[in-house]
């Protein structure tokens, strides 16, 4: 039985979806104006083991995960674009423009999710692919008095719509602190938002009943949802901030329009913070995701630091949380390095005098499994409890570490028993996304490695200490661990 937050109810409820063995879950997706930064990985990445996890224990999940690609920011951004240009900002210039931002960002968007390994939704709708199905909706919501136009505008009517603030657990009261009027606004009501914007000269826009302009930034979500999920469907997500107003708003126009419940579940991933303050371009404190990389070079860092919180609880982001994630990697790596080292040296001796495996080590290796097997879901059941499930993960590490301090046992026994551990971490790390793959060398990297490696076994064969201990440091210089065992001397990346 899985549970999850809710959101709406703020508390743990069963998930029961509407129809049995399918999900359909959508998640707010990214603004495409300037290059995602590590806080969109984490809301990413949230969702990504969200319904990862789903689709483990058996669900066919159908995730969508809109696009934002008409907006303030992005015609902003065109335009300020077109100024270090020169020349005149035509209408038709900037709505070139404007496309152009939209699509390099998305692009990029793409190719830095894919790096670090989360897969690409189900269906990803783009907000200027589905004006005429908003224009519609919008003229619903007028239809039923929930809508109105003034002017080029049209407002959504939060007075009419009983239960606005529910999923914020705020009242009206509480909302209309520090809301302020803009000069060129004709609200009825401080808390209305915008359905329709009335172009600006020179923005891009679309006809409709209420002259040209372009859809408010909350009906998209509403509009998009509805058309490929249906009127009611199981799980809405998003970071933190959205709540309110974004998903508050989207919940009344979806409501108001079909008369029928929105979304069942609401998840919401804490957000990054840096020294404390929320992690946002507009604060100019963020961390790219290709910044990260190409500091860290390493995916799984960036993804075993967001698993060691819980997806709805904020993280304040450094260098400290990436070098232990460094470390929790390198544990495993270790532990996995020498159990393939064991594996092959089981494989020889096997080939020479054709050890056996005895028949209650594999059934104690099968019950050691089944019970890692069994704690992992648990906790996965307990509302994506990731922080938990990471350290069962290390505690089969240890586990596997035992059989291989194991003096007592056969070493076909200990080549069985850690191979099945390695196997267990490898598949529930997938669940979590990630790969666990070493440090990728180049072959020039690895030819000088184990240049440097016999030059130490050489001063080490003449007991010039001082010469292999030099060695030994040049190599640790470059991220290169030595172990010296009875069969000679193994060097990993570390």
């Amino acid at each position: 039985m899985i549970t999850l937050y809710n959101t709406l109810t703020r508390r743990k409820e069963e998930f029961k979806p509407l129809e049995e063995g399918k999900v359909r879950m959508y998640v707010c997706g990214p603004t495409v104006y300037d290059v995602p930064h590590i806080g969109h990985a984490r809301s990413a990445y949230s969702f990504e083991i969200i319904r990862k996890y789903l689709e483990y224990t058996g669900f066919d999940v159908y995730f969508v995960r809109n696009v934002t690609d008409i907006d303030d920011k992005i015609i902003n951004k065109a335009i300020s674009e077109l100024e270090e240009i020169g020349g005149t900002i035509s209408a038709s210039r900037l709505k070139e423009r404007v496309s152009e931002v939209a699509v390099r960002y998305l692009d990029i968007y793409h190719h830095q999710m894919d790096i670090l390994g989360i897969r690409p939704p189900s269906a990803e709708p783009k907000a200027t692919e589905n004006i005429p199905e908003m224009i519609k909706f919008i003229g619903t919501l007028v239809e039923r008095g929930y809508g109105y136009a003034v002017g080029g505008n049209v407002y959504f009517s939060v007075e009419k719509f009983a239960e606005y603030g529910k999923l914020s657990n705020r009242n009206k009261d509480e909302m209309l602190h520090g809301v302020r009027i803009g000069p060129d606004e004709k609200k009825r009501y401080p808390l209305d938002f915008a359905l329709w914007k009335e172009a600006k000269p020179e923005e891009p826009f679309w006809k409709s009943p209420w002259g040209n302009g372009r859809p408010g930034w909350h009906i998209e979500c509403s509009v998009m949802s509805t058309k490929l999920l249906g009127a009611q469907f199981d799980i809405h997500g998003g970071g933190l901030d959205l709540i309110f107003p974004h998903h508050e708003n989207e919940i009344a126009q979806a409501e108001a329009a079909t008369g029928k419940p929105f979304a069942n579940y609401w998840i919401h991933n804490g957000l990054l913070t840096v020294g404390g303050e929320k992690m946002a371009k507009s604060l100019g404190n963020y961390i790219t995701v290709s910044d990260f990389l190409e500091k860290y070079r390493d995916p799984d860092l960036l993804k075993m630091a967001f698993l060691n919180s819980h997806y709805r609880s904020p993280m304040d982001c450094g260098d400290e949380k990436m070098e232990e994630a460094g470390r929790s990697k390198e544990r495993i790596m270790i532990f996995f390095d020498k159990a393939d080292r064991i594996a092959r040296e089981h494989s020889d001796r096997e080939q020479e005098d054709g050890e056996e495996l005895d028949a209650g080590a594999v059934e104690k290796a099968q019950e050691i499994v089944n019970t890692l097997h069994e704690k992992f879901n648990e906790v996965m059941d307990d509302d994506f409890n990731t922080p938990v499930a990471l350290s069962i993960i290390f505690e089969a590490v240890g586990i596997g570490n035992e059989y291989l301090a194991d003096t007592g046992i056969s070493l076909a026994e200990k080549a069985h028993m850690t191979g099945a551990v390695k196997n267990y971490i490898l598949r529930f790390a997938d669940v979590l996304g990630l790969t666990l793959s070493p440090a990728k060398l180049d072959k020039k990297e690895i030819k000088e490695i184990e240049r440097l490696i016999a030059e130490r076994e050489d001063a080490r064969k003449r007991k010039d200490y001082a010469a292999s201990d030099k060695i030994r440091r040049d190599l640790a210089g470059r991220g290169v661990v030595v172990e010296d065992t009875p069969g000679g001397p193994v060097w990993r990346k570390s």
